[in-house]
């Protein structure tokens, strides 16, 4: 494992142990209360720990070093949901299916089949990149320009992830489904998922998207 400076209040964990995934590796640290630190965050495949004021750069280190030797903390009460999906509703349904050569019908069938985990949240506040898709659907390319306005709840994929957007928001993803839940309540500081947590859809029909409409996730 590598630890590097990030200016003179963070530091930077890459390079981490096989068998310690970032969020795990973010579990321990939290749970560790390193003195100073303010905040925790981790991406695909670094930690990134934030100080409030600089420090003794060899102490926090050390002190970095001992949570994650010390670990105890690695599943950090990780989750699982179920996601309603109308996939009648993806807009980029049928040209995703002729990209892969499947039916529609099939892309749905594997997407709902895996079981995804949590990766990292961003790039809008709450938005979960999931991975990792399976074989038969990963590939797929982003959009050559961005759509102006994705609606909220859509589910997109892009090479061997899949994300829902949780709000209205720009976005390059193939769209191939909606769910009618709400994943995040901004205003609120309401963030239901977490890196770690996993995810299955579950397909549904337009009746029982409009019946679920603006349910919150849970």
């Amino acid at each position: 494992m590598v630890i590097e400076n990030l200016g003179d209040r963070a530091l930077l964990l890459r390079e981490l142990p096989a068998e310690l995934r970032p969020w795990q590796a973010a579990a321990c640290l939290r749970a560790a209360a390193i003195p100073g630190a303010i905040e925790v965050v981790s991406s695909f495949a670094t930690v990134a720990v934030l100080f409030e004021e600089p420090g003794d750069e060899a102490e926090r280190q050390a002190a970095v070093m001992l949570a994650i030797g010390a670990g105890g903390a690695a599943s950090h009460g990780a989750r699982r949901f179920e996601v309603p999906v109308c996939y009648e509703l993806g807009e980029d349904l049928d040209a995703v299916a002729g990209e892969l050569g499947r039916t529609a019908t099939e892309v749905i069938a594997f997407h709902t089949g895996t079981e995804y985990e949590v990766q990292a949240i961003g790039f809008r506040p709450g938005f979960p990149y999931l991975g990792y898709l399976p074989p038969e659907l990963a590939g797929v390319a982003r959009r050559p320009s961005p759509r102006p306005r994705v609606p909220a709840g859509s589910i997109g994929i892009a090479r061997d992830q899949t994300g829902i957007y949780p709000e209205a928001c720009p976005g390059g993803w193939a769209l191939i489904g909606r769910t009618p839940y709400s994943i995040v309540d901004v205003g609120r500081a309401w963030f239901p998922l977490s890196p770690g947590d996993r995810i299955r859809f579950r397909s549904i029909d337009r009746n029982e998207f409009e019946r679920l409409q603006g349910e919150a996730l849970a």
